[in-house]
């Protein structure tokens, strides 16, 4: 099957839907298929690049014009032949590549599937402010794109399936392929000393937040919550990790603790295990995301867990696998559970074990296996439809032939 994924992120930025990209991508050439990736276009690389037999990456035009951190890519002629070249397209957002791509698809009759990374009310709430009018005005547009042009659609967490019910998505559209974690780069030893690099005290208890550092991800009460916490812990130590653009806001957050932050700034891949298993306490609630990426790094990497309580995956359960937040912009609510967890040494090993026994049945392999199975039935469905519409066609022609023919010879 030939399959063009259409994303308005791709390397060399390193974000989520890119880190997705990169766990999904070789599950589905292994499995034969074909991969195009439409993407923008950044100084220093090739339009088009041929990084394995069948993976191809298409870059498009790309503005100065930046939201939330993210450039605007514009459609152009390399979209419109990889979207005809395609026998299925996936988008990864509805920013303006997204939807065109879904509009070109929709004019070639392709099937469309979209992977749920985003939660569009957050961004326009939360992230732009927008006005109430202009809010509501983009849902029906929303509502309009996913009824008129997504064929199936593709969620990893509960938090997205809701987002979906939320703008009139059918149930039997939407797609559960959970995220997994790649074991062999995430376990709990950690493979560098950060104790020593970060100058710690023996004794020190590390809580860490590693992400971006944006508004949607609430970093701020994060730090307030940290910053609490060691009043009453004097060997807790605070860890943020990650870049983006709020990070100068974030640095300069009034803080009684300061001497125990470390803010190490945007921090390569092969550092990321050793982050998490260096760390005591993880913790991430934020605006936008339930069961993503973080959450089940740090699992795997045996550290427990503090996360926002709403739309967690089922088998995520309070004092069980995590702690869970119920209002996240409460920052007291967060520090009363990372006292919680620093002052009870059996209890924060117990949640650690229980998210680090959770975690080690997600395999990529079971998600792309999801995902592709979803598409070939709809595959399937649509030769099935066509082959018909021939068969029909055909008949239909016999039919008015031997008519013909038998008005010829006045039969």
């Amino acid at each position: 099957m030939k399959i063009c994924m259409v994303t308005d992120t791709f390397h060399p930025i390193f974000d989520g839907i890119v880190r997705y990209l990169d766990y999904l991508i070789p599950e589905l050439l292994e499995q034969g298929h074909h991969v195009t990736i439409v993407c923008p276009h950044f100084r220093g690389y090739k339009h088009f690049e041929y990084p394995s037999q069948n993976l191809r990456i298409i870059r498009t035009c790309t503005t100065p014009f930046k939201i939330n951190a993210y450039y605007f890519a514009l459609p152009d002629w390399r979209l419109f032949r990889a979207i005809k070249q395609a026998d299925f397209v996936i988008l990864h957002s509805l920013m303006p590549l997204g939807i065109a791509g879904g509009l070109l698809a929709k004019m070639f009759r392709k099937k469309v599937g979209l992977f749920c990374h985003h939660d569009e009310r957050v961004i326009l709430q939360d992230i732009i402010k927008a006005r109430p009018l202009i809010v509501r005005f983009s849902y029906r547009l929303i509502k309009n794109f996913y009824r008129s042009i997504v064929t199936v659609f593709f969620h990893a967490t509960e938090r997205f399936r809701r987002k979906l019910i939320f703008f009139g998505v059918p149930s039997d559209k939407i797609i559960h392929t959970p995220f997994a974690i790649d074991k062999k780069s995430f376990h709990p030893k950690s493979e560098i000393n950060l104790r020593q690099r970060y100058n710690l005290p023996t004794d020190a208890l590390l809580v860490t937040y590693l992400g971006r550092l944006s508004i949607e991800k609430n970093v701020d009460n994060i730090i307030k919550a940290m910053d609490a916490a060691m009043n009453e812990q004097p060997n807790l130590y605070a860890m943020i990790v990650g870049g983006g653009p709020d990070k100068e806001k974030f640095i300069n957050i009034d803080r009684k603790n300061n001497d125990r932050f470390i803010f190490t700034g945007f921090i390569p891949e092969e550092e990321l295990q050793s982050h998490y298993a260096s760390s005591d306490i993880f913790v991430t609630p934020t605006l936008n995301e339930s069961s993503c990426f973080t959450v089940f790094e740090a699992m795997t990497c045996q550290v427990p867990i503090i996360t926002a309580a709403k739309d967690h995956d089922p088998d995520i359960t309070h004092e069980h696998n995590a702690l869970l937040i119920n209002d996240v912009l409460n920052y007291r609510e967060i520090m009363e559970n990372i006292l919680l967890i620093a002052k009870n040494t059996n209890f924060r090993h117990k949640i650690a074990l229980n998210g680090y026994q959770l975690i080690q049945n997600r395999t990529w392999k079971n998600h792309a296996d999801r995902f592709l199975f979803a598409l070939d039935e709809i595959f399937q469905s649509t030769q099935k439809a066509k082959a018909k519409k021939l068969s029909l066609d055909i008949e239909s022609k016999e039919r008015r032939f031997f008519k013909r023919l038998r008005e010829a010879i006045g039969l």
